[in-house]
C-alpha cells in the first residue's frame, strides 16, 4: 500500500449533484511506465490512451482509480511499477474489507453520475464501493461487451462531457441569456485563459463577469489583466470559455491601478458590443 500521510479527513459521501461533475472509476492497467509515477501517468493501458484523447481540460469528469495492488487510489498518488491482476480471489480479499478500503482516498462531494470502467472483477469491487459512498440517487452506469467495446463506450462517456450553462440570471437587451455558471466556472471567478493565434504569450488573468452563448461557442464578458502601450492594464473585452480553468487561490485577483476590479482601459464603462 502507498505511504500516505493524512492532514485532513477524506470524504467518503457522494451526494447527487446534476451540475456537478461525473465520477469515472477506472480500472488499473497492466501496461505500466518503467519507473514511479503518478497513477495517471504510469497506467499506459488502451482505456488510458482513450482517456488521454478524449478527456478536455474544460469537461473533465472526477477521477478514483482501482488498482489490483493497492484498492482505491487518486490519479496524482505516485505509484512504483507493480505486477498484479484483478483475479476473483484478489476481489473477494477487497470486498471483505470494503469499509477501510474506501477511505484510502478521498471522493467527490458531488456528482451528476457515476461511470465504472474495467473487467468483471473490478466492476464488481467498484459496485460495492459505490453502494458504500454513493447517494440513492446517484445514477451508475458500467461497460459492457469486450475491450474494443470498453474503449469505445469511454469515448462516448467522455466525449459527452459538454460543460452546460447553467442559472440565469439575466439577458442582454436583444434577449440573449446571461448564466451564473458554466462547467466549473462561475461569475466572479478568477480564471486563467490562453489567447488564441501565433501571438500568443502564455496564459492570462481574468476576472468573470457575465457569461453566455456567444457567436463562436461558449464566451464570458471578463476582466483582463493585460498590457496595454507596456503597461499592465485591466482591460474589459470578451474571452472565450474554451480551455479556461481556474486560477489557483495564492495568485491575487485581477485588480486595476487604482484599487478597482474591472476598470476598463481606455473605456468609459463597459463596451456595448453586439451579440
Amino acid at each position: 500500500m502507498p505511504l500516505q500521510l493524512d492532514l485532513f479527513p477524506r470524504n467518503t459521501s457522494i451526494a447527487f449533484d446534476p451540475s456537478a461533475a461525473p465520477l469515472l472509476l477506472l480500472a488499473c492497467s497492466g501496461r505500466k511506465a518503467e519507473r514511479r509515477a503518478p497513477a495517471l501517468q504510469l497506467y499506459q493501458g488502451v482505456m488510458y490512451q482513450t482517456l488521454r484523447v478524449h478527456v478536455r481540460a474544460e469537461a473533465e469528469p472526477e477521477i478514483v482509480i482501482l488498482s489490483a495492488r493497492h484498492g482505491f487510489i487518486a490519479p496524482d498518488e505516485a505509484l512504483e511499477p507493480y505486477d498484479q491482476r484483478m483475479s476473483a480471489a484478489r476481489a473477494d480479499e477487497l470486498l471483505a474489507a470494503m469499509h477501510r478500503g474506501i477511505t484510502q482516498v478521498s471522493w467527490p462531494r458531488r456528482a451528476c453520475g457515476v461511470f465504472l470502467v474495467g473487467g468483471h472483477e473490478y466492476r464488481r469491487v467498484m459496485r460495492a464501493a459505490v453502494a458504500l459512498v454513493g447517494a440513492r440517487d446517484l445514477p451508475v452506469e458500467e461497460v459492457c461487451g469486450g475491450i474494443g467495446h470498453h474503449r469505445a463506450q469511454l469515448a462516448r462517456f467522455l466525449d459527452r462531457q459538454r460543460p452546460a450553462f447553467q442559472d440565469q440570471i439575466g439577458s442582454h437587451p436583444n434577449g440573449r441569456p446571461l448564466f451564473r455558471r458554466y462547467g466549473t466556472v462561475s461569475v466572479g471567478d478568477s480564471v486563467l485563459f490562453t489567447e488564441p493565434g501565433p501571438r500568443n504569450c502564455g496564459p492570462k488573468r481574468a476576472v468573470l463577469s457575465e457569461l453566455f452563448a456567444g457567436p463562436a461557442g461558449a464566451t464570458a464578458s471578463a476582466d483582463v489583466e493585460d498590457v496595454v502601450a507596456g503597461q499592465p492594464k485591466v482591460v474589459s473585452r470578451w474571452i472565450s470559455l474554451a480551455g479556461v480553468r481556474s486560477a489557483a487561490p495564492s495568485e491575487p485577483p485581477v485588480v486595476a491601478s487604482d484599487g478597482r476590479i474591472g476598470d476598463a482601459v481606455g473605456l468609459s464603462g463597459r463596451a456595448n458590443f453586439s451579440i
